[in-house]
Formats: C-alpha cells, sequence, structure tokens
C-alpha cells in the first residue's frame, strides 16, 4: 500500500490523495469521541462503522441458523435491546438473518428474547482489525496532508452518487466526488508481474523432476531478456494492431500477454507467439503492468 502510493505520487502532477484505511474504525467504536484530523473532515456514519465490523467478525453468517452467502439478508442485531438499556458496543452486536430477527423471536419465549435475558456473550473477535490499526497509522505517518476515511463512509458516499458496487465504484466515491457528471468507458487495471519466477528449496521431487530441487536455483529456462527484448517489455505487433506485454520467449519469437484485462494470449496463424520481426518495442517496463478493460466487461471481485 505504501509502496503503491508513493509511486503513483510519483508520476501524477500535483495529486489529491485520498485513502481508504480500513473497512470500520476501531478506535471510534471503542471511545467515539476521539478526535483528530482524520475525524475532522467528511461525515463518518458511526452506525455503518459498527454494522462493518460485525458483519465481518461474524464472517457474514447468521449466528442463530447459520446460514450465509447470496440471497441471505443480513442484519446487526442487538443482544440487550436498546428499550432495555442495550449499547452499540460491537459486544452487544450480532448477526442475524432477517428470517430469524423476527417480532417472534423478540417476544417472551423466543430464541432472541432469551438471548437477551442470558445476556449471551460474543467473543470472537476480528484478528485481522488489530494488523489493520498498525498498518493505518504507519499511513497516515507517511501521507500527512492525505484525506482518510474508512469502508463505512464508502459505502454511505457510493450510495449517495448512485454508484454499484466495486472496487472502481469505491475508488470514485473515496476521491470526495459530489456529482457524477458522466462515466467512463473504460477502467485502467495495474498489476505486478514477476520477472524472477523462483523454485523453493524441495525435501522431496515435486511432479515432473527426477530430483529434489536442494539450492533453490532459478530455472536457466526462465529467461529475462532475450532476441533484443526483456520480459514485460510493452511492443506493438506489427500487422494486428494489438499491443501487450512479452510474457515469455521462444527460438524465434515471444509470448505476448494481450492488454485488454483477460488474459488473451496473440495469435498468429494459429500460434500463440510472435514472431520477431512481428514485434516492435514501444517501451520498457520494470515490473508494473497497466491494461484498460470496458467498462462493460469489468466485474467486482
Amino acid at each position: 500500500m505504501l509502496g503503491s502510493s508513493e509511486r503513483y505520487l510519483a508520476v501524477l502532477p500535483n495529486p489529491d490523495l485520498h485513502i481508504e484505511v480500513g473497512k470500520f474504525d476501531m478506535a471510534k467504536m471503542v471511545n467515539p469521541d476521539i478526535s483528530g484530523k482524520q475525524y475532522q473532515e467528511g461525515s463518518l456514519k458511526d452506525w455503518k462503522n459498527y454494522k462493518y465490523y460485525v458483519l465481518a467478525r461474524d464472517e457474514y453468517t447468521c449466528q442463530l441458523c447459520h446460514k450465509h452467502g447470496e440471497g441471505v439478508k443480513l442484519v446487526v442485531h442487538h443482544i440487550v435491546y436498546r428499550s432495555q438499556g442495550g449499547t452499540d458496543r460491537v459486544d452487544n452486536l450480532i448477526t442475524l438473518c432477517t428470517n430469524c430477527h423476527t417480532t417472534k423471536n423478540h417476544q417472551p419465549g423466543g430464541k432472541l428474547y432469551k438471548w437477551m435475558k442470558a445476556k449471551k456473550k460474543v467473543t470472537k473477535q476480528l484478528k485481522g482489525a488489530t494488523f489493520m490499526n498498525i498498518l493505518r497509522k504507519r499511513i497516515m505517518t507517511t501521507f500527512p496532508e492525505a484525506s482518510f476515511q474508512y469502508g463505512s463512509q464508502t459505502y454511505v458516499d457510493r450510495k449517495n452518487l448512485l454508484l454499484p458496487k466495486g472496487h472502481f465504484m469505491d475508488a470514485i466515491a473515496i476521491s470526495g466526488i459530489k456529482p457524477v457528471g458522466q462515466m467512463p468507458e473504460t477502467v485502467t487495471m495495474i498489476s505486478q508481474f514477476r520477472k524472477k519466477k523462483r523454485s523453493l528449496h524441495e525435501a522431496t521431487a515435486r511432479k515432473g523432476r527426477k530430483q529434489p530441487n536442494m539450492s533453490s536455483k532459478r530455472n536457466e529456462k526462465n529467461t529475462k531478456y532475450a532476441c533484443g527484448l526483456w520480459l514485460n517489455d510493452y511492443v506493438r505487433v506489427i500487422g494486428n494492431h494489438v499491443k501487450g506485454y512479452v510474457k515469455g520467449f521462444k527460438s524465434n519469437g515471444y509470448y505476448v500477454y494481450l492488454t485488454d484485462g483477460l488474459g488473451n494470449y496473440v495469435l498468429n496463424s494459429g500460434r500463440n507467439y510472435v514472431n520477431t520481426k512481428q514485434c516492435q518495442l514501444i517501451t520498457h517496463n520494470g515490473s508494473w503492468q497497466k491494461a484498460e478493460q470496458k467498462l462493460s466487461l469489468y466485474k467486482f471481485k
């Protein structure tokens, strides 16, 4: 995260950096009156903060019937009812599906009523939140002038902008933009490409090897440079009017990865490589690739 932000800042002119530092604010749930620059900017919706934490802690699963997955509608329930003095502390909140969160279960004799009388204890914690709390402090220290917010606020901002769910849509909401005048037609996808294909130490030979690799050496066939080009060079395929990245080598050509974001190789006369005479270098690259994908093909993962 830190390296990626620094890389973007190095190539963008006068950037305004907005960073989402987690789904929910652990510190604010413990002390709602906490202050600081990160809380003074924007309007953090406190209940969404609690809700995100509880849903993640309970792994998006109803804690009564244990249903989960697509089609199961979930809500966050107060174990000790608010009408009975129950608080919004996360140890008094639990995930239920709408089939279990019924009036009948709330009434005397119901399962939720029994939970309240027994003051059911929730002991499960979200371990990843502790790590994110440490990382958040490092990010805020590294980029003191950035604007920070949490996923609970991003959710509300995205809904207000009438945007569908997706990383790309979340980025628009995080930017702080108010109206969305026109949606783009493409999305730029950025990914890291590993040039050094490592082979780990083996006690038992893997499938395809006669002897275990005891020295952790790189395979000699994993060439990084051949025929005037390097791995990950951005090239143009003459005649096909397509562009892509060099992913590997053969004796008389290259494997070229299309930049359509779908993982397709360039095909030339039935072969899955491009002849050296058909490849023209556009630019040398390090270990990063970018590709444009049509918004209609973009899928949230």
